[in-house]
């Protein structure tokens, strides 16, 4: 069967999907599964059968809202190929604005020491340390089974990256770092309801979701951290909940950070906080 008639014979048994996002995921699909480049895709070349290939098995958890990335193990950030699995959140495309922010701001430093709270894939870390020849990184998560993802998809991008397993609630860890960033969860559990259930579902909870009655519980173990963890004029950066801007920045400004700054993302929501300590 030729290749475009195969996509769209895919994407009509995607019944949970619109038109537009059902033809994305089997184009998807058929690139990974069945080892078709993109190129050879537009050219509607001939799907050679691989009888090793559950397609039925695929489709079925498509349909029962399996994320399309845990179910070819790998998504794509900011241009780089990353392993994905339940233990770890799937890059999402507005965090690629965060680790542009610390990137514009690595420019001044000679040999910067950045550290990434909470890395679930690595994607942040990882994504900086290869932008960033001069960098030393390094990343924190609670998860020993995210961790060993994220030193995966270390070795899969062919860069360093100092991974350890540390809990930013209780840490005493004392290191000095030009630059903190950090996506930690941020998502309260009322706004469960309102959540698709592919991450509902299947994306790990402890890289969500927080108590309503302490929202911002991780940004202020954070503040704190980077008050005796940053250097002088260190910088910080963190994605946050777009309905807890001004919240979040007085936590760091509550700690005597300076410059503070709320940044929307590309789609006019108050996404990033950024500042620095005096």
């Amino acid at each position: 069967m030729q290749a475009k008639a195969f996509v769209q014979q895919i994407a009509k048994q995607l019944i949970i999907y619109e038109e537009a996002e059902a033809k994305a995921i089997s184009e998807w699909l058929v690139e990974h599964f069945y080892s078709l480049s993109r190129t050879n895709l537009l050219l509607n070349k001939t799907i050679v059968d691989d009888k090793t290939v559950n397609l039925e098995s695929i489709i079925n958890r498509i349909n029962l809202s399996e994320p399309i990335q845990y179910i070819t193990g790998e998504a794509f950030f900011y241009g780089l190929k990353f392993k994905v699995n339940s233990s770890v959140l799937i890059p999402r495309p507005e965090t690629e604005e965060l680790v542009e922010l610390v990137l514009k701001n690595t420019n001044s430093l000679k040999n910067p020491s950045i550290l990434d709270i909470g890395t679930g894939s690595g994607c942040i870390a990882i994504s900086i340390a290869k932008k960033c020849l001069n960098a030393e990184v390094s990343a924190y998560d609670i998860s020993e089974t995210a961790l060993a993802t994220a030193a995966d998809n270390a070795a899969l991008n062919k860069v360093k990256v100092n991974f350890e397993q540390i809990d930013i609630l209780k840490t005493t860890q004392q290191q000095q770092f030009d630059i903190v960033v950090s996506n930690p969860p941020y998502i309260a559990q009322s706004e469960m309801e309102a959540m698709r259930a592919n991450v509902l579902e299947y994306e790990p909870h402890l890289a969500l979701f927080v108590e309503n009655n302490n929202p911002l519980i991780f940004y202020k173990a954070i503040a704190q951290f980077c008050k005796g963890n940053l250097k002088n004029e260190g910088q910080f950066f963190v994605e946050i909940n777009e309905t807890l801007g001004k919240e979040t920045a007085e936590v760091f400004e509550a700690e005597g950070f300076v410059e503070i700054e709320i940044i929307k993302d590309v789609y006019g929501k108050e996404r990033f906080v950024m500042g620095k300590k005096s």
